[in-house]
């Protein structure tokens, strides 16, 4: 039941920004709020809430077409186009607050109306405005301390004790990476962790090289080791398959234990030269450094960042690390152009391939059961990012209140991107070169054995590129000493030490404003000419063309990737054509990294990530449909119409509308040894590029410009010019 309290009245609002991150000290009123509110005792619970500890406080976004009136980008009249009402009402400042009671295993959401950074009334107090109770089945996200927990809890546990010392190891040794558990239903109704223990033979040791055999799966209210399980071995050849359900499995005998594979397979320099002493670090790399001797080429105003004609809101959220919005570009005489709204990876899902009990259990939903903002790293000066850098911190709460605080969890900073455009007369040898540079807005997260980074990348000609850098160690899990390994679901990528096959997808949740708030979404493909070859209008049979398909509605809009096709989505506006080709002015998705969900229609995956059924489709805008897979997905079994199938399911007429794009984009990921013990990046793109959006090319103003550090790789330089290996002379210009 959702309990509604009055709200205080809010004055005038001031130039702050709507859409920053909760400030550590708004996220201490938010606290001081529910704990004011508890106290009071005037919610309706089954039971008293007597350990309160907080799982999430994050800033509860106003409304979008609020947003837009306080940013004057459109009028009233285009506002009250799509349904907004003409008000002077303030944006309010409210907080999102999700919590547990570990005690009562009750979990809770509240708003809470927060004194607003957007007003000049500091008397103001934090009230909660809204409490709902959770069902008994909804999870909360799995917080980082509770990850954390989760190795404590082994390494007192006696049941783990005695399955540590049946294998030959101290229980003292071991490491934990505490995961979700996507959904077991052996124990309904309890938060649970599965635990994936590693043997750790020395200080600084690689442990992943180390994994066990066994996996507690444990109470995360209580810290009860609720039960351990003991996957069973790879089936010999002419073997039956082992079982893949629970209730199989709870019927099979206990099966002989092993120790982990010992072998130390480091990636830390210095650890290798522990068991290698002829390894040493290659001594032939020359230093590269990026200067910047008058500075960088953006400015940030509070988040908005300005760079190039850009403009964009940076955010930062605990649930989808990096969120973008009011995306704008000053297109010179035709004033500020609107193009996004926001943009943000919305959710992703990591499932693996192995359907031996209990490995189906690895699907982990880094985003919504974790939250890749709350792992992000600390970015480090000369490490993460090169050059002149400007880092923006992130603030979040810890379980008890408080509140911590990621340094340099953002990275903004520029480079070099090559040639943005070219072109010789080879009649005169007349060159003209003008070199592209990138914006990037990057952060790196880090979940268990995983990293991720993520890079928005700003360019010159008008394109905005999102990269997803996939490294960190690939999750494995042992072999017994003569296993076989399992041919069809994973690799051995060092002896005893098999790598799953697993996939990485992401939904990239794109809310576009092309010029305008009223969008639309066509499918572009190249194919041949239809008319055969020696035909009057194919002769030579060259021919080919586009097909464009407009979405109508949100069914017809599930589509996939078609790489014959060269397949493209055009996001654009209807009302508002280019001068030259007559048609629509819009922007293009394209991405060549969009494989498939290879779960089975009906899987436990397939139920629980519906937007990785298809590889994109589009919905009219809510908004309360950020979360494609719910906001709680956390041992959620979710359904055939589960999350943003039921948006799909409505069929929304999508012309000419306030929509939202949802592509989803990744890697299937079959292991390689080169993989091991570390592994190298694996980069992912979409690129969002002008489609008719621009009169002509928006970089002919970029300059040609010639670097005056750059030089000959063995030149000399003789008399104020440079002269290189075979003794021409040069003035270093470019024509």
């Amino acid at each position: 039941m959702v309990q509604i309290f009055d709200n205080p009245p809010l004055p005038k609002q001031s130039s702050a920004h709507p859409l920053d991150p909760l400030s550590a000290s708004e996220i201490r009123n938010a606290v001081g709020a529910v704990r004011a509110f508890l106290a009071a005792n005037t919610y309706k619970a089954e039971k008293p809430v007597e350990k309160p500890l907080f799982n999430s406080i994050s800033l509860k976004e106003p409304p979008k077409y609020a947003v837009l009136r306080w940013s004057g980008l459109f009028s009233a009249k285009e506002l009250a186009a799509v349904g907004e009402s003409s008000t002077d009402e303030p944006v309010r400042r409210q907080a999102d607050v999700h919590l547990i009671c570990p005690v009562t295993s009750q979990s809770f959401e509240a708003v809470v109306d927060l004194p607003s950074n957007l007003t000049h009334k500091s008397s103001e107090e934090a009230k909660v405005s809204v409490w709902t109770p959770l069902h008994e089945l909804i999870q909360p996200s799995l917080q980082t301390e509770e990850l954390i927990w989760a190795e404590e809890v082994c390494k007192k546990d006696p049941k783990v004790r005695e399955a540590c010392e049946a294998i030959g190891i101290k229980q003292e040794d071991i490491a934990v990476d505490g995961w979700c558990i996507g959904l077991d239903e052996r124990f309904p109704g309890k938060r649970l962790q599965q635990c994936f223990i590693f043997a750790r033979l020395r200080p600084n040791d690689n442990l992943y090289a180390h994994p066990c055999d066994f996996i507690p799966v444990l109470d995360s209210h209580t810290g009860e080791v609720l039960t351990i399980d003991y996957p069973p071995k790879n089936p010999a050849p002419g073997e039956a398959h082992p079982v893949s359900s629970a209730e199989a499995y709870e019927k099979l005998p206990p099966r002989e234990r092993f120790a982990p594979p010992l072998s130390p397979q480091n990636y830390l320099p210095e650890q290798i030269a522990l068991d290698e002493p002829n390894f040493k670090v290659r001594d032939t790399l020359k230093p590269l450094h990026v200067v910047q001797p008058e500075g960088v080429s953006y400015s940030l105003d509070g988040r908005v960042l300005s760079w190039q004609n850009w403009k964009v809101h940076v955010g930062f959220e605990f649930r989808e690390g990096l969120v973008l919005s009011n995306i704008t570009y000053d297109d010179g005489a035709k004033g500020t152009r609107p193009i996004f709204y926001r943009m943000s990876v919305a959710e992703m899902v990591v499932p693996y391939a192995k359907t031996i009990f209990p490995h189906h259990r690895k699907q982990a939903f880094d985003t919504g059961e974790y939250g890749v903002g709350a792992l992000a790293n600390s970015l480090a000066l000369g490490c993460d990012c090169l050059g002149s850098i400007t880092y923006l911190d992130a603030d979040f709460c810890t379980r008890n209140g408080g509140v911590q605080t990621i340094k340099s969890a953002i990275c903004i900073h520029e480079e070099d991107a090559g040639i943005l455009h070219k072109h010789t007369d080879f009649r005169d040898n007349r060159a003209h070169v003008a070199r592209n540079r990138k914006l990037v807005i990057s952060s790196i997260c880090t979940v268990a054995n995983y990293e991720y980074g993520f890079y928005f990348n700003f360019s010159l000609d008008g394109s905005v590129e999102l990269e997803v850098k996939a490294t960190g160690i690939v999750n494995a899990y042992p072999l017994a000493p003569g296993e076989i390994r399992d041919p069809t679901h994973e690799v051995e990528v060092a002896p005893r030490i098999a790598a799953q096959h697993h996939q990485h997808l992401f939904s990239l949740r794109i809310d576009p404003m092309i010029d305008g708030i009223k969008n639309q979404v066509v499918q572009v493909d190249s194919v041949p000419d239809d008319e055969d070859v020696g035909s009057d209008s194919n002769f030579y049979g060259n021919g080919f063309k586009t097909v464009k398909t407009l979405f109508k509605t949100s069914k017809e809009s599930v589509s996939n990737y078609d790489a014959p096709k060269a397949r493209s989505w055009a996001i654009e506006n209807p009302n508002k054509k280019h001068f030259s080709t007559g048609g629509n002015i819009g922007y293009k998705i394209v991405s060549k990294d969009m494989p498939p969900l290879l779960g089975k229609p009906g899987s436990l995956v397939w139920n629980r990530a519906p937007f990785a059924r298809q590889n994109m489709f589009v919905t009219t805008y809510s908004d309360d449909e950020k979360f494609p897979s719910d906001i709680h997905i956390n041992q959620n079994p979710g359904g055939k119409d589960f999350g943003s199938q039921s948006w799909i399911n409505r069929d929304d007429d999508i012309v000419n509308k306030d929509i939202v794009c949802w592509p989803c984009f990744g890697v299937t990921h079959i292991s390689r040894p080169e993989d091991w013990p570390i592994m190298p990046v694996e980069i992912l793109r979409v690129h969002l590029k002008p489609s008719g959006f621009f009169d002509r090319n928006p970089g002919l103003d970029v300059p040609s410009s010639v670097d005056a550090k750059s030089r000959y790789a063995n030149e000399a330089f003789t008399n104020g010019k440079h002269v290189n290996g075979n003794g021409n002379a040069t003035n270093g210009t470019c024509k």
